[in-house]
């Protein structure tokens, strides 16, 4: 009988082996498919906020390209005039959009990873969103990677959403879409990795830095099959002319973290200032872009993120005092839509002013020992990275962005030693908080926070992968096993109370072996019930468990003595949920 048994069962076992080895490597193999299509999603969503720009651009100014170029070209009435109105209608789409839609608070990305849930509201950032859009093609001085990183973020999330990820996957996946903005914005895709595990994750492990590097890699391959492919900057061949050279950039990277606080300050008080006015929204807006269009009128360089103007530093078009002039003016248009409350990037600003103080301080020093120090562009360079070393507080991420920005190896060893020389002079001032303090602080407060802080299993708990009913055969729980990974089958009466367990890898060998016959019910061959949790259960507690078992999946009861079914809860979710608390008490 039970060769009979084994014989008729064979091919089926055979098929149900194979699936079950294929299933080890399914949730592997799910993560790197959702965070290779956050990483395409994300770029697409980046090339159309980039052609948005190009079409309000053409709105307002009647022109295309460059926004230093267009506002070279207008009278200056109209430069004081379109960053204004840019910044009044920006004002009013958020004012009257917050109100019409009625958005709930727009959650941004470093604080849905570090404290939130993983949720990003779709209306609010969608919103914000359109008014980044007037507020970059009027000539605002802000970056416009902030609202790409942010929509791509987005994009994670609900994808996240969609699929039901628990609360640290879905982290991970918003996660995912932040390294894909920042690749798909800078043509960075290793940067961009680095930027989310070494500023918003605070770890570099390979369980969420591999996802992060998946989704930036598709997202720069697909943002080179819309752009095409090459550096960000244009920069000519660095020079590096001799070894105690390395000094100097050393002596660059001190200075540049001397100046990087007072430049965080000089933000802040911005906003403090405008605060204190206690306008609407708008009248707000309106304000930093009618100091932007003043000042535009004499220094048009100050219009947008600077990339054009970088360009130009590095180049050696613009030097001396002139490139002094513009570095005020842009220093000053910066803190003024920034302080008003524009939707934006600083990274883009941040990387300006860097390269503007290292070619002031390499075209210094270039004047004064012509044969021994190279140009201004050099220092320009390395500044870029120095500087945003200081700021951001990841000297790593810096070296990396620098160096796939300009595809140049040989900047590397200077830019070494000026990103960690800032890193470390930084560190001193302001209690060692980076540009982004306010956005990855955990703020303690009201009923609302605590809920988003994830303190037991209950956030962890998903639908069980194979459930089956007392008196079921082994060979109608094989052939019915999901096509999605399964570690263990929960055996159930028919009030959904939970009896026993079983390891389907187990019983596949028992009936393939003919220990046990296809026709023996599961309840008979099951292993009784040992370790299961609650929701309310803490995270440590619950690890102790998954330690004394050292089980993959642990099921979820509704209490110690209520033994029905919830759910269960992975060990890897338990783990990444872990590792955020423990990041949260570290911050």
């Amino acid at each position: 009988m039970i060769l009979k048994s084994k014989f008729v069962t064979a091919p089926v076992a055979l098929f149900t082996r194979l699936r079950l080895a294929l299933m080890r490597h399914e949730e592997l193999t799910g993560i790197v498919f959702w965070a290779a299509l956050i990483g395409v999603a994300g770029a697409i969503a980046s090339v159309l906020f980039r052609e948005g720009i190009r079409l309000f651009e053409f709105m307002l100014t009647g022109h295309y390209g460059s926004l230093v170029g267009v506002a070279e070209s207008l009278p200056q009435w109209q430069r004081v005039v379109i960053p204004a109105v840019g910044g009044l209608v920006a004002g009013l789409v958020l004012h009257f959009g917050e109100r019409a839609l009625r958005a709930p608070r727009a959650v941004d990305y470093m604080e849905a990873v570090v404290v939130g849930n993983g949720t990003i509201g779709a209306r609010p950032t969608l919103l914000r969103s359109l008014s980044s859009l007037f507020t970059i093609a009027s000539g605002g001085s802000i970056g416009r990677e902030g609202p790409m990183v942010q929509l791509a973020a987005l994009i994670g999330s609900k994808l996240g959403k969609l699929v039901g990820a628990p609360v640290p996957r879905l982290r991970l996946m918003v996660a995912c879409g932040a390294a894909a903005g920042i690749a798909a914005a800078y043509n960075a895709p290793i940067a961009g990795s680095l930027f989310v595990a070494e500023i918003v994750m605070g770890s570099i492990a390979m369980e969420s830095f591999g996802p992060l590097l998946v989704s930036s890699v598709t997202a720069n391959a697909t943002i080179h099959h819309f752009l095409g492919y090459g550096a960000v900057f244009q920069a000519p061949p660095f020079q590096f002319v001799s070894n105690w050279e390395l000094l100097l950039y050393a002596l660059l990277g001190v200075v540049l973290g001397h100046l990087a606080p007072p430049f965080l300050t000089l933000l802040q008080w911005s906003k403090r200032q405008i605060d204190r006015l206690a306008w609407p929204k708008y009248l707000s807006m309106l304000l930093g872009g009618l100091i932007v269009g003043a000042i535009s009128a004499f220094v048009p360089q100050v219009w947008g993120n600077g990339y054009s103007v970088v360009s130009d530093i590095l180049h050696g078009d613009l030097a001396g005092w002139l490139l002094m002039l513009v570095l005020f003016a842009k220093l000053a248009s910066t803190a003024s839509t920034v302080g008003s409350g524009a939707v934006g990037g600083v990274f883009t600003p941040t990387l300006f002013v860097g390269a503007a103080i290292g070619a002031l301080a390499g075209g210094a020093l270039h004047l004064a020992f012509p044969a021994t120090v190279a140009t201004g562009s050099a220092y320009a360079l390395v500044g870029m990275g120095g500087f945003l070393a200081a700021t951001t507080h990841a000297p790593l991420m810096s070296i990396l962005m620098i160096f796939e920005m300009t595809l140049d190896y040989q900047v590397v060893l200077p830019l070494m030693l000026a990103c960690v020389t800032a890193h470390y002079t930084a560190k001193v001032y302001r209690r060692g908080e980076s540009i982004y303090h306010d956005s990855l602080a955990v703020s303690g407060g009201g009923a609302d926070e605590q809920d988003w802080r994830l303190r037991t299993v209950g956030e962890l708990i998903k639908p069980c992968a194979a459930v089956v009913q007392r008196g079921y055969t082994l060979r109608k729980v094989l052939d019915e096993l999901p096509k999605r990974p399964v570690d263990a089958i929960y055996v159930v009466n028919d009030d959904k109370e939970l009896l026993a367990w079983a390891n389907p890898h187990r019983l596949l060998d028992d009936v393939t072996s003919g220990r046990t016959s296809a026709d023996a019910d599961i309840y008979t061959v099951a292993d009784p019930l040992v370790l299961s949790l609650r929701a309310d259960m803490p995270l440590g507690a619950a690890l102790d468990s998954f330690l004394r078992s050292d089980a993959l999946t642990l099921p979820v009861t509704s209490g110690q003595w209520q033994m029905t079914l919830v759910g269960e809860v992975s060990r890897r979710d338990l783990l990444l949920a872990v590792s955020d608390q423990f990041r949260r008490h570290a911050k």
